[in-house]
């Protein structure tokens, strides 16, 4: 079990946005998370990072409990790897610099060797030698956030935390990163996916959650919980989409 998340609490002032998350996720799976704004998804995933600290519960990473007060952040931090919905690129750094910033900055790599960990990842994610030089003010929005993947790709994490990734691209550029992801998953790497995109869930996600008003309220397959949900808060959110085809 690569992920294992139990009873998971989360509050900000009077509201409780996490109330109670049992989650798992196993070695080389994906799993998507959908629900509705405000279900507390983003927060689930911060809480996996440590970026937010949950009020109670445990989280499990590798079999390591990351929520105790003996766990090391920033080594924890350093196994994985989280896309946001914004890139968070920095600006005033080329493509090359914003792969090589944390392997040289974080792990100690040698330039060279930085340089070689960064070359092979941005290969792997389709981003081009004509563009290793470029600003992020000279990408697409789908090149930044192929980028960003692999920004987090260089660190070797063992697991990915993605928060929405293509809610801020239009179509085309959404597909193009969600190809990536797709490649990702197939090629075993353990991945926890926030999104809307039922497409992708159904091609590369080997199981779904889903989330309402701080709970998972139903997981199975994808193509099972997207054509036949069994509980009224997922039929509310697959409502006129029983009959999803894939195209």
């Amino acid at each position: 079990m690569m992920l294992r998340v139990e009873g998971l609490r989360k509050r900000y002032s009077d509201i409780e946005v996490l109330r109670g998350v049992d989650l798992e996720l196993r070695e080389g799976e994906t799993k998507v998370i959908m629900g509705p704004s405000g279900a507390g998804k983003s927060t689930l995933l911060k809480c996996i990072n440590l970026l937010v600290r949950p009020d109670s519960g445990k989280i499990f990473i590798d079999g390591e409990e990351i929520t105790s007060k003996n766990s090391d952040v920033y080594k924890v931090r350093q196994k994985i790897g989280f896309v946001f919905q914004e890139f968070n690129l920095f600006n005033h750094l080329t493509v090359m610099g914003n792969v090589t910033i944390g392997l040289t900055k974080v792990k100690g790599m040698s330039k060279s060797d930085a340089l070689l960990k960064a070359k092979e990842v941005l290969r792997a994610v389709r981003i081009g030698e004509e563009l290793w030089d470029r600003y992020p003010a000279q990408l697409s929005g789908g090149q930044k956030q192929r980028v960003a993947i692999a920004r987090a790709l260089a660190m070797d994490p063992i697991l990915m935390l993605y928060d929405e990734p293509t809610s801020a691209l239009d179509p085309q550029l959404s597909m193009e990163v969600l190809s990536v992801m797709r490649e990702l998953s197939k090629k075993g790497m353990t991945s926890l996916v926030v999104t809307h995109e039922l497409n992708f869930a159904i091609e590369a996600a080997n199981s779904m959650a889903v989330m309402y008003e701080g709970r998972i309220v139903e997981e199975g397959s994808p193509e099972e919980v997207i054509k036949n949900p069994k509980t009224a808060e997922a039929r509310a959110i697959f409502n006129g989409r029983s009959n999803y085809v894939l195209v």
